[in-house]
């Protein structure tokens, strides 16, 4: 298992780092809540369909609780809350929510450990990505140089 990444060149001119390349992470497949419940049966002793009926169901709790204002935390995973994408208004009395709110979307802040050092050599990680291991992308083996 490993995260992988692809590299890239900055490329835009006058950037404050103009040609150093960097490493995005790269999404290589994506998996369902009913796949999430078929590995889970594996690995405890409740069938597939109980495990996908209590992730349904904690999804719709997870969003009666956001939808009355609640921050939600799963723990080991992280909090999730509720954003809101505004216009700004001429004063408090002029704003309005038909007018200003825009919009509204999750924020999540994924619960954090320290994986090592002390003092300023303390290093924050999501706990859902301890000790991951980072990998590059396996190269395309089209011939890009044909049209």
């Amino acid at each position: 298992m490993a995260v992988y990444y692809k590299l890239y060149q900055e490329k835009r001119e006058g950037a404050k780092y103009e040609n150093k390349w960097y490493a995005r992470a790269k999404i290589t497949g994506q998996v369902t809540l009913r796949q999430l419940a078929k590995t889970i049966e594996a690995n405890v002793s409740v069938k597939e369909s109980d495990v996908y009926a209590v992730l349904i169901e904690m999804v719709n709790a997870m969003r009666n609780e956001l939808l009355n204002s609640h921050s939600v935390k799963v723990d080991r995973l992280g909090i999730f809350s509720v954003g809101m994408s505004t216009a700004p208004a001429e004063s408090a009395a002029a704003f309005t929510a038909n007018a200003n709110v825009r919009g509204l979307h999750i924020n999540f802040l994924p619960e954090q450990l320290y994986l090592s050092g002390t003092g300023k050599g303390k290093r924050p990680t999501t706990t859902l990505l301890a000790g991951a291991k980072v990998r590059e992308l396996p190269k395309n083996d089209v011939d890009t140089s044909k049209p």
